[in-house]
């Protein structure tokens, strides 16, 4: 008996990667070589990667399982159509048959709904006996001890940046509203024995690998033990972690010392609201730059994803995020464009408000617009996605990003060439006409700093007075959100005004007027404190107005009803 595993390769006219770009950047999935190790020994099984090579589609093979992300259902569908006409069952699992199992169920013959390992070798028996159901569902998750070693014997390991790779956990502790992980693996974190995993990265050839965990830092304390006893292996690893691993000096120390070379970090976005909106409040966009200092300091390369698209996301916000990655010399910049996933809570929200353009799942790729946003139109999202990727990956933004004094340097420049190859073949896009202005607009206003006033200052707050006198001893910060809809650009100010802080602010506002905005709106609840210059210029600048018809429109002016 004879059964093939095809993991399909994903078609796009640019997504799609040439063989030497997957030999520096791809590492193996674990999915199909668990599968295959879980396999009875009298079973000849293969596994073909239809990224690295064809599918042979005239093999004499008994039973074939597909496997496969949403975008790649098209294919896997495919692919199952052609085996299906000479006869032969098909059997399909992943995220995508998980999530829509009947939709699945008119492609092939059978469907694994969740974790394969506990159904495996039982749906093997039945092909075996005759009696292939047509769903099969495992009832609760797979335990993570006694796994078997993946069968890396059927890859072809040269084709690959490395087939070194090894689980330590499966799901994430977040629920964030974008994200297949949770719906997939439940909201369960499931941590394997580290007795096993010790053993199996002892089995690898070379000094290099990846774990490739959704969150390897999820529980801190079995992260600890792992990396304690990585550290006389003298191995170099990768993997996936969530922000609050920065939080934690001793486990990030430990990381490093263990042989953590680079992590693929989750920001997301910049944007506080927009973070709260995906329910992913544990990143805190004030300290995301402590966070990137952090792992540098420790050595560890970043690969950052970052989403645009979000509620929050004005057309300053592709700038904004590569200013961002510029500034904190973030290595890998990898953009995404928000995609709300079939099972994920970001899907279930937006198919109801009618916000889905199509349900073509090959173009559910995080590179593509698949959805209406709310503060800008689809075509500029596109655009500014695709600007964002090509100029991250020009010489100009290399040179920001990787051209500083560290250790594996040529490491981190090969990898920007690398990404810069993909990066060349998405199409051309454009920053939109107000990215500059919103970008001026999202900054800080330094204002001038007495220290002697700080005392002052805090005594005058708690009376909830206004006036602090002639000087402030913060900084202004403005947070701007432009609706393109309303053509109005809404400002949040944060911190205290003196005059210094209420001319520069009255420059850029009126900076920001032409066509295109045709109101601002300004909201003061976060300033905690004006002097009372500040205050005048305000006055006769007109920006404390409330009356609606005002170009300048103020509110939640501390001290007034407003």
């Amino acid at each position: 008996m004879k059964i093939r595993l095809i993991d399909p390769a994903y078609k796009h006219p640019y997504l799609s990667h040439s063989q030497k770009v997957i030999k520096n950047i791809w590492f193996a999935h674990l999915t199909l070589t668990t599968l295959a190790a879980l396999t009875p020994p009298d079973i000849e099984v293969k596994i073909t990667d239809e990224n690295v090579e064809p599918i042979n589609f005239e093999e004499d093979v008994d039973l074939v399982g597909v496997t496969g992300m949403v975008m790649h259902a098209p294919r896997a569908y495919q692919i199952a159509q052609r085996f299906r006409q000479r006869g032969i069952p098909v059997v399909m699992g992943g995220p995508h048959a998980s999530s829509l199992p009947l939709e699945a169920k008119e492609h092939v013959d059978v469907v694994v709904i969740g974790e394969a390992e506990n159904v495996w070798e039982g749906l093997v028996e039945d092909f075996k006996n005759g009696c292939l159901k047509p769903f099969y569902k495992a009832d609760g998750f797979c335990s993570m001890e006694k796994l078997p070693f993946p069968r890396l014997d059927l890859l072809r390991k040269d084709e690959y940046m490395t087939v070194n790779c090894v689980q330590t956990t499966r799901g994430c502790p977040h629920q964030c509203d974008f994200c297949h992980v949770t719906h997939f693996f439940g909201k369960t974190y499931r941590c394997r024995p580290v007795d096993e995993v010790i053993e199996e990265v002892k089995r690898l050839e070379g000094d290099f690998l990846v774990f490739i965990d959704d969150n390897i830092a999820g529980n801190r304390h079995y992260a600890k033990e792992l990396f304690t006893r990585l550290k006389p292996l003298k191995k170099k690893w990768a993997s996936q972690a969530s922000m609050t691993l920065t939080r934690d000096p001793e486990l990030l120390k430990l990381a490093a010392e263990s042989g953590c070379v680079s992590l693929f970090i989750g920001v997301e976005s910049l944007s506080s609201e927009n973070l709260k909106d995906v329910n992913k409040t544990f990143n805190r966009a004030y300290q995301f730059e402590e966070a990137m200092k952090a792992l540098h300091d420790h050595d560890i390369m970043i690969v950052a994803g970052l989403i645009f698209g979000l509620d929050h996301d004005d057309e300053g916000v592709f700038e904004r995020t590569l200013r961002f990655c510029e500034r904190n010399r973030i290595e890998l910049p990898s953009f995404f464009i928000l995609t709300p996933l079939p099972g994920t809570a970001l899907f279930q929200r937006m198919e109801p408000e009618g916000r889905l353009l199509h349900k073509d799942w090959a173009q559910y790729n995080g590179a593509t617009v698949v959805f209406k946003p709310r503060l800008m139109t689809e075509e500029t999202l596109q655009r500014g996605f695709n600007w964002a990727c090509k100029e991250a990956y020009s010489w100009n933004s290399i040179f920001k990003r990787v051209f500083h004094p560290q250790q594996r340097f040529f490491t981190r420049v090969l990898s920007n060439i690398a990404y810069r190859s993909i990066a060349q073949r998405t199409p051309e896009g454009y920053l939109p006409s107000l990215s500059r202005i919103l970008q001026r607009m999202n900054d800080t206003i330094p204002l001038q700093n007495t220290r002697d006033l700080i005392q002052r200052m805090g005594e005058k707050i708690a009376e909830k007075k206004l006036l602090i006198g002639q000087k402030a001893t913060d900084t202004l910060k403005l947070y701007s959100v432009y609706n393109e809809r309303l053509k109005t650009l809404f400002v949040r100010l944060e911190g205290s005004i003196d005059r210094e802080g209420a001319k520069e602010l009255t420059k850029r506002l009126r900076g920001v007027l032409n066509v295109e905005i045709q109101k601002v709106i300004l909201d003061f609840k976060d300033v905690r404190a004006f002097s009372s210059e500040a205050i005048a210029l305000l006055s006769r600048k007109g920006l404390l107005q409330t009356e609606e018809g005002k170009l300048w429109i103020a509110v939640n002016i501390p001290g007034t009803s407003s």
